[in-house]
C-alpha cells in the first residue's frame, strides 16, 4: 500500500465518520495507515469493504424504521 504523495506509511489507528440522510455514524479504533507527509488515513481493502457493507445494511434498516419524528425532545438540547 503506497500513498500517492510517495510518503512513508506508518500503522496505527483511527476512526471514520460518514452521515447519511437519516443517520450519522462513527467508526472508532480500526486499523488504519497514516502518511507522514501529508496526513492522508489509509485503509486497507478488506477494511473498507467492511464499511462499505455496514453502511449499506445502515441506509437498508434506517429507511425502515424512520418515522418523522424526533426520538429526542429537541427542548433538551
Amino acid at each position: 500500500m503506497e500513498c500517492s504523495c510517495g510518503g512513508i506509511l506508518t500503522e496505527g489507528r483511527s476512526s471514520y465518520s460518514v452521515s447519511g440522510q437519516h443517520f450519522y455514524l462513527v467508526i472508532e479504533d480500526i486499523p488504519a495507515y497514516k502518511c507522514n507527509r501529508c496526513g492522508k488515513i489509509l485503509f486497507e481493502d478488506d477494511v473498507v469493504d467492511k464499511i462499505k457493507a455496514l453502511l449499506k445494511r445502515i441506509e437498508r434498516d434506517t429507511k425502515e424504521i424512520v418515522t418523522g419524528t424526533p426520538s429526542v425532545h429537541t427542548y433538551d438540547y
